[in-house]
C-alpha cells in the first residue's frame, strides 16, 4: 500500500507546487470537508448503544481507507477531523446548516479555483483523475507531518512530485 499512496502523492504533488497553491488548499479542503459533512450531521443512526452521525459513520470508512494506505497519515487525518466534526455539530445546534454548508462550499471552491488559476495556473489534479479527490486531505496531513519533521519519508513524494523519487 505504501507504494501506492507515494505514486499518488507524487501525483498530486505535480499539481500543486506552488506553495501560495497549498496554503490556498490548507483552508479550502477542510472548509469543503466540512460543507459535505455538515448536512450529514443532522442525521443520525443507531450503533449499539448510541446514536451516530451520519457525516461521521460515512467518514468513517474514508479513514480506514487512508490508515490503509498510510497508518500515520490516517491516524494524523482522523485526529484534523475530529475539530470539524465539533464545529459542525456546533452549526448544527446554532441551526445554521443550510447557509453554512452554501458558505462553506463556496468559500471552500473559491479557495480551490483561485489556488489553481492563479498560482498554479493548471487545472486540479482531480480533473484528471478523480480518485485524487480522496488524496486531497491525506496530501494535507502529510505536508503537515513532513513540515513537523515527523515524516520525512514522505518529503521526495511532496516536493514537486517526481516519480523517479520513488522507492518501494
Amino acid at each position: 500500500m505504501k507504494r501506492i499512496f507515494c505514486s499518488q502523492l507524487a501525483t498530486y504533488a505535480r499539481y500543486h507546487r506552488h506553495p501560495a497553491n497549498c496554503v490556498t488548499h490548507y483552508i479550502g479542503i477542510p472548509l469543503l470537508f466540512l460543507a459535505a459533512i455538515l448536512p450529514l450531521q443532522v442525521l443520525h443512526i443507531p450503533l449499539a448503544h448510541i446514536e451516530v452521525p451520519l457525516g461521521v459513520a460515512l467518514t468513517a470508512p474514508a479513514v480506514l481507507g487512508w490508515m490503509a494506505l498510510d497508518i500515520g497519515v490516517g491516524a494524523t487525518l482522523l485526529v484534523l477531523l475530529c475539530p470539524l466534526f465539533m464545529g459542525a455539530e456546533f452549526i448544527v445546534r446554532l441551526g445554521l446548516v443550510w447557509w453554512a454548508t452554501a458558505a462553506l462550499f463556496t468559500i471552500g471552491w473559491l479557495f480551490q479555483f483561485v489556488g489553481h488559476a492563479v498560482f498554479e495556473r493548471r487545472r486540479p489534479a482531480f480533473v484528471d483523475d478523480l480518485s485524487q479527490t480522496f488524496i486531497g486531505p491525506a496530501f494535507v496531513a502529510a505536508k503537515l507531518l513532513v513540515w513537523l519533521g515527523l515524516r520525512n519519508d514522505l518529503a521526495p513524494f511532496l516536493n514537486g512530485g517526481q516519480r523517479n523519487e520513488f522507492a518501494a
